[in-house]
């Protein structure tokens, strides 16, 4: 299987996930699925990973040294699984789901030791994801809130002023944490965007102290 065609199998799996969830912005544990997918090798999963961030068709919450993720599908990937992918493994797997799911004899990552110095290129795309999935959050808080419709106007119209206060202090070298928190407690009042406000502060708390 191609990095491609893993990339949509996954993401295909992240959309059922969100579509039988109590709300279609929650993230998952990456390492609570990916074994019935018969993801084993972490550098694949990466590629995979990487390559649906980078067209923003996920939401990265975390990515650690040992493969540590939790991702949710954006209102992008949501409209490339329902339109069938690129590759075709989507339309294979809606078809035929037990001829590419299947239980690997290992655990996910099992047999990889723990590396215990993290380079200074792994912390710099840490960073990068850490900000990559700030912007893709805060996009996609804006839009759910734009869509509301059980929020009055002039709520709105505070919220997503709060949305741009927030903008400007994740762009800022030093953030008042202050600020942040109030922010996210408005947002996170929200029941629309809650599970998009609690993901952010859990980014902002591992990844700009």
């Amino acid at each position: 299987m191609t990095t491609e065609e893993l990339a949509e199998l996954f993401l295909a799996h992240v959309y059922d996930l969100a579509e039988a969830a109590p709300h279609p912005n929650f993230l998952f544990s990456v390492n609570d699925f990916a074994p019935s997918l018969g993801i084993t090798d972490r550098e694949e999963l990466q590629k995979a990973i990487n390559l649906l961030g980078d067209r923003g068709l996920i939401i990265l919450a975390s990515m650690d040294m040992y493969g540590g993720v939790s991702a949710g599908i954006t209102m992008e990937g949501s409209s490339f699984v329902e339109k069938g992918g690129e590759t075709g493994v989507i339309k294979q797997y809606r078809k035929d789901p037990q001829r590419l799911v299947k239980t690997p004899s290992a655990p996910l990552l099992a047999g990889v030791a723990p590396e215990t110095v993290e380079t200074e290129s792994e912390e710099r795309r840490a960073s990068l994801f850490a900000s990559r999935t700030v912007e893709a959050i805060l996009a996609d808080m804006n839009d759910i809130l734009e869509r509301d419709d059980t929020v009055s106007a002039e709520t709105k119209k505070d919220l997503l002023s709060d949305l741009a206060t927030l903008k400007i202090q994740m762009g800022r070298t030093v953030k008042d944490s202050r600020i942040i928190d109030a922010v996210l407690g408005n947002l996170a009042a929200i029941p629309s965007i809650a599970p998009l406000a609690a993901a952010m502060r859990g980014i902002i708390e591992a990844s700009f102290k």
